[in-house]
């Protein structure tokens, strides 16, 4: 653990601090930054001003949940700081629950991540989005024209897949290369990521086939869910 809570003065002035970091090295990444003057306006803003206030030391989740609790009424017990590499920030950590950050530069993964958005994005045909994607299929990583040892001797072919199903199959973003097995198997169920990851379901079917009891803890989430709308 890291000792005493640091004060709201240190955070604040901390989050001031940062936020003049971020507009002279991380802005024109895109690194996405929490949408607050106030260090504990939202809770990432929380973590990244606790983060920040021990500059290049690693802190402990435990550490940043509990000024979570302290300074923003109702926060969950366990936050998850992690997350914060969804939106662009460097984390690194030797030991498990420990997080340092790096507020000089995005994360590698984002830069990439960023690299392939702005290929897919200065894309004119699929052939110039299959090259974004090395020629692979980006749900499960064949390699287009060689066979898949899964699948027997037949060759990979890279078909246009829909990340989301409902979306408009003209939109480039909407469009991820995957191969004839993986186009196959997910038959416009799902909703995938820019990375072919998927993200979501995009219809009812996977539910059908699903085993009774699944089916009952869709329905009692959806119910207690529903309920609270």
């Amino acid at each position: 653990m890291n000792g005493e809570l640091p004060t709201s003065a240190d955070l604040q002035a901390a989050w001031e601090d940062l936020q003049d970091i971020y507009v002279s090295h991380l802005e024109r990444h895109e690194v996405k930054i929490p949408q607050t003057d106030y260090y504990d306006g939202l809770a990432k803003s929380i973590w990244l001003s606790v983060l920040h206030y021990h500059e290049g030391k690693e802190v402990h989740k435990d550490l940043i949940s509990d000024v979570c609790q302290r300074d923003l009424p109702g926060s969950a017990r366990d936050q998850q700081v992690r997350h914060l590499k969804r939106d662009g920030w460097r984390l690194a950590s030797a030991k498990r629950g420990y997080h340092k950050l790096d507020p000089y530069q995005p994360s590698l993964e984002w830069i990439n991540d960023k690299a392939r958005r702005d290929g897919i994005l200065n894309a004119r045909s699929f052939e110039d989005i299959k090259v974004v994607f090395g020629h692979t299929c980006a749900t499960c990583g064949a390699r287009e024209g060689r066979p898949d040892r899964r699948y027997g001797e037949d060759k990979v072919v890279l078909q246009q897949g829909h990340r989301d199903p409902h979306q408009p199959a003209t939109d480039k973003n909407n469009i991820i290369p995957q191969c004839q097995f993986c186009n196959r198997a997910y038959r416009g169920d799902f909703v995938f990521d820019e990375n072919g990851r998927v993200q979501a379901v995009a219809g009812i079917g996977p539910i059908q086939r699903a085993t009774l009891e699944i089916k009952r803890k869709v329905f009692a989430w959806l119910s207690e869910h529903l309920h609270r709308r």
